[in-house]
């Protein structure tokens, strides 16, 4: 992979007479001869140039053929001789005290650097290559970039290759795509200083497209690949470039096959087979995709064939010791068996696999997985954990044998306990949300085997398993935010370190929303961003050192138990519900006012069109849909997916955890008989059972203080620069509704400012928004609350849920009185990503949020009767409830009974009282009253005859 950046020096140097002695000179050039085509000869004469040149105690010419010998090593992926002349070199290093005074002496203590990366990322020990490759870049980063050297400017080239090749080989996809797209825009900018720069972007291209695949962005992906394929493919007769012609097609193979087109990677692999022959170092790779490719098609012969080939190679190019590679073979050799469904041979390689998974492991029977902290690879691990569940999952099914089952339970606890470590190695939002798609069809497996082991024990024990594989499906990513606010607390990190924690993440969030914006300079804004992400990636990895209690706080991997859970949310007349949507139905874990259960229930793709049809009817007014139309489908959703729950539920309040399509879902509209579940239930969500006791033990002070914002928003909708809004005309009134029973700041139109929601909310325990939002489902992190009707962001009159994750509140409760707040993108293993969501982030206790556009007239109504019960001293969901009930009993036009104009607001969250007292003015004059009326009552006694 790397660029060969001093071709051009020793070319200069053997040019200009800089070897001593002819012979020398003439040696280093038969090794540059053979340096690309002959292995062999190029070693050979590169030790002869070594050799003369230590007997003329000739310092320069060594180092420099040993440069070239390294990089040798490296084009011909030999590790066992790279390993060894590393070691070498360093001897030389060592032996030279005068090494620094040489002109070539810094230069090759710098590439051994580059070198000992190159070697451990090729032993895909991606940890070590990252430390060796970082350290190397600040040495050149600290260089002014007018005073860096054409060998330089090649080398922070291949560091920033190199840095994204281990970032996307540990999953960290966002790190990846940024350092390779920086490596394009660097190699673009010092073109002329790079010797055949169109390679290098080329090369750079091919390995970005890695990340689009996995990504699932594969015609991003096959775009980059097949331009480069064609560059290269003019250039084959260049041994320079035939490494980046082959693996170019490799790749382009390897996508076709992960894209289910196995025909077309098998035609890839025959036309360019001639060009992979002997003992080529990339006959593996190819032999491994040929197996795929087979696989796919359920040809088994001839991929088992291609798989044994690649077994061999890989064993004999690892020299028979236990590897990633050799693991990964043993892996693909067992998921064959299971699809054959020899499960003896699939156990077997199976465990010759977990065996080569780490250097100290070995299993020997089918009844013990590998520990985690001892793999190479926990991602490894968990692919092959899976395979082993799939094993005796589909061997239960078979022959219901209750060992079978016992072992795919214990399985599904490793494979929990493996994703726990996992998932604590990434810090970026984006490659966590990777991860756990990724992860969701595992955790759906589990919870089919749980299910399965439930209907037969009905165990405690199997249900809190199931438990927590369902939160683990959740949204993680926010519970490690929730839990990130008691780490700071207790965590024992300095207010300083954490200050400058804060700084780098509004920096970040300042860079991406300029890029976001920007239509000029964006070059600009990517360098810069792309400082300051390096700085906030090193600075956490500093702080999980420095003090590992905040990092054990923040990333705590308790198992929830149904006697905590019970403890912390199930108050009186209290039932949970947790749904988990898996492709082979609907899951549901209750805890009811009486008892558990864990059911499972029939859930089609036609069942999903039926809540999407039932969302659109109930989102838009209309007289022209009836009532009975609406109420079938009420009816027909609650038998699909409560009457099974709440069988012998009879609490009043219910707290549900959706999933999946479900969140388009407003439970309060099911109806059962003959009314809605609204008039017997006050419902509440959450986005899990841990979310919500994190939720619940955050303390807060001044609940019931009060800011409420109502920007304004003018009637000319085109005016240049502006948003797409429409004025606002009842937001004044809601605000001043809420003051009726609070005691609350109002801020009205130029003073309903971002600048004031920033500085003002933090101060207060309730903060009401009655504003215009907009929701981004492209760019998620996107979907803003607007304050103004100007255009442009940097002014600061856009709320971003970016910004919210670099806010904090200390607020018991945000009502969001816009449209569709609670409406966004939906993502597997992370729920509905919505504007609410990010107010969980900046620290809110709960929300209340909108499903969908919501009626400015009808939401003052709402909200007063809603301030009004909280008022009283009801918990946030039975104060919403009361108010929608009032509000259909005090509203007697059709059209404004219909559902949109009242049932959009949900509430989330911790869903307690904001205030336990009564309004005690009323109380004092009812008591006034009271003590009038007496003293009038005996004052008319006193006065009888």
């Amino acid at each position: 992979m790397k660029k060969l950046k001093n071709i051009a020096l020793g070319f200069l140097f053997v040019q200009t007479g800089f070897f001593y002695a002819q012979d020398i000179g003439s040696s280093f050039e038969k090794a540059m001869d053979y340096h690309y085509s002959n292995k062999d000869s190029a070693y050979f004469y590169y030790e002869k140039t070594i050799a003369l040149a230590r007997e003329r105690n000739d310092i320069e010419s060594e180092l420099l053929a040993f440069s070239y010998l390294l990089n040798a090593n490296s084009n011909f992926y030999d590790l066992s001789n790279y390993g060894r002349n590393i070691s070498r070199a360093d001897s030389l290093v060592k032996r030279t005290p005068r090494i620094d005074t040489l002109y070539m002496g810094q230069y090759f203590k710098d590439n051994l650097l580059f070198e000992k990366g190159s070697y451990y990322y090729k032993l895909k020990d991606y940890g070590s290559a990252q430390n060796y490759f970082f350290e190397h870049y600040k040495k050149l980063s600290a260089i002014p970039e007018t005073d860096l050297t054409s060998a330089e400017i090649d080398m922070m080239s291949a560091i920033f290759s190199f840095l994204g090749l281990t970032y996307r080989h540990t999953g960290k996809y966002e790190q990846a795509e940024f350092y390779f797209k920086k490596d394009i825009d660097w190699v673009n900018n010092y073109r002329d200083s790079i010797v055949d720069w169109q390679s290098v972007v080329y090369n750079t291209k091919k390995l970005l497209s890695q990340v689009y695949e996995a990504q699932d962005k594969p015609e991003r992906a096959n775009q980059l690949l097949e331009e480069a394929l064609e560059f290269y493919r003019l250039r084959i007769t260049n041994p320079r470039q035939k490494n980046n012609f082959l693996s170019t097609y490799i790749l382009l193979a390897k996508n076709r096959v992960q894209q289910g087109r196995f025909d077309e990677a098998l035609d890839i692999l025959v036309k360019n087979k001639s060009f992979v022959t002997g003992s080529n170092p990339f006959l593996k790779e190819v032999n491994i995709i040929f197996g795929d490719a087979y696989l796919g098609k359920k040809q088994y012969k001839k991929a088992l064939s291609f798989y044994n080939m690649a077994l061999g190679e890989y064993m004999e190019y690892r020299q028979h010791r236990p590897h990633q590679d050799v693991a990964d073979v043993y892996g693909k050799i067992a998921e064959l068996y299971l699809k054959q469904g020899d499960y003896t041979q699939g156990l077997e390689a199976l465990s010759k696999a977990f065996n080569n998974a780490g250097s100290d492991i070995d299993i020997k029977g089918y009844d013990t997985n590998p520990s985690p902290e001892r793999v190479f690879s926990k991602t490894q691990l968990l692919g092959l954990l899976d395979i082993k569940l799939r094993f005796f999952n589909e061997t239960y099914e078979r022959d219901h044998d209750g060992s079978s089952l016992d072992m795919a339970l214990q399985t599904s606890r490793d494979i929990l306990n493996t994703f726990d470590l996992l998932k604590t190695e990434f810090d970026s939002k984006l490659d966590k949300q990777f991860l756990a798609e990724k992860a969701y069809p595992i955790f759906e497996r589990i919870l089919q085997i749980s299910h399965l082991a439930y209907e037969k024990e009905g165990s405690r024990t199997i249900l809190e398993l199931a438990l927590n594989i369902s939160e683990r499906s959740k949204d993680f990513i926010l519970l490690e935010a929730l839990r990130s606010v008691q780490a700071t607390k207790y965590g024992d990190v300095p207010d300083k370190v954490l200050e400058r924690e804060a700084r780098l993440r509004a920096e970040i969030t300042q860079l991406e929303k300029q890029m976001f914006d920007a239509t000029e300079n964006e070059d600009v804004f990517s360098d810069n961003l792309f400082k300051a992400k390096q700085d906030y990636y090193n600075f956490l990895d500093s702080v999980g050192h420095a003090y590992p209690r905040y990092y054990n706080l923040k990333y705590k991997n308790e198992a929830l138990s149904l006697t905590d859970i019970r403890r912390t949310l199930c108050e009186e007349n209290t039932a949970l519900i947790s749904y988990t949507v898996a492709t082979d139905g609907l899951y549901a874990i209750i805890l009811g006012d009486k008892g558990e259960n864990f059911i499972k229930m029939p859930f089609s793709e036609s069942d999903k069109n039926e809540i999407r049809e039932f969302y659109r009817l109930i989102s838009k007014p209309s007289l022209q849909v009836s009532n009975d139309k609406l109420h079938l489908l009420g009816e027909r959703l609650y038998d699909k997916v409560l009457k099974m729950p709440l069988e012998g539920i009879t609490a009043e309040n219910l707290i549900v955890v959706r999933d999946g399509e479900l969140h388009y879902l407003p439970f309060d509209l099911l109806r059962h008989n003959e009314k809605y579940l609204l008039e017997d239930r006050s419902i509440s969500y959450g986005n899990s059972f841990a979310s919500l006791m994190e939720l619940h033990a955050v303390k807060r002070k001044n609940v019931n203080k009060i800011i409420a914002f109502a920007p304004g928003f003018g009637d000319d909708k085109e005016a240049n620069g502006s948003r797409q809004f429409g004025k606002l005309l009842y937001n004044d009134d809601e605000v001043r509704g809420i003051a009726s029973f609070f005691d609350v700041e109002l801020l009205f139109d130029g003073s309903a400012t971002l600048r004031n929601f920033r500085s003002r909310a933090s101060q207060f325990g309730i903060v009401h928004l009655a504003t215009h939002a907009s929701a981004n489902d492209a760019f998620p992190d996107y979907s803003y609350l607007a304050f103004s009707q100007e255009k442009d962001s940097a002014q600061g009159n856009v709320l971003y849920i970016k910004d919210l994750y670099n806010t904090s509140l200390t607020a018991n409760m945000v009502t969001l009185s816009a449209c569709q707040t609670g409406i966004g993108k939906l993502q597997k293993g992370q729920g509905m990503l919505s504007l609410s969501k990010g107010f969980y982030y900046a620290g809110a206790k709960s929300l209340v949020n909108t499903l969908w556009k919501i009626n400015d007239k009808s939401s003052v109504k709402l909200m007063r009767y809603f301030y009004e019960g909280l008022s009283e001293g009801k918990s946030k969901s039975a104060a919403l409830r009361q108010a929608k009930l009032k509000y259909l009993e005090t509203t007697d036009d059709r059209l404004m009974r219909h559902p949109y104009y009242w049932a959009a607001f949900a509430v989330s969250g911790d869903v307690s009282p904001v205030t336990t007292t009564v309004n005690w003015w009323r109380i004092g004059a009812l008591l006034l009253l009271i003590v009038g009326f007496f003293t009038y009552f005996k004052g008319s006694r006193s006065n009888r005859p």
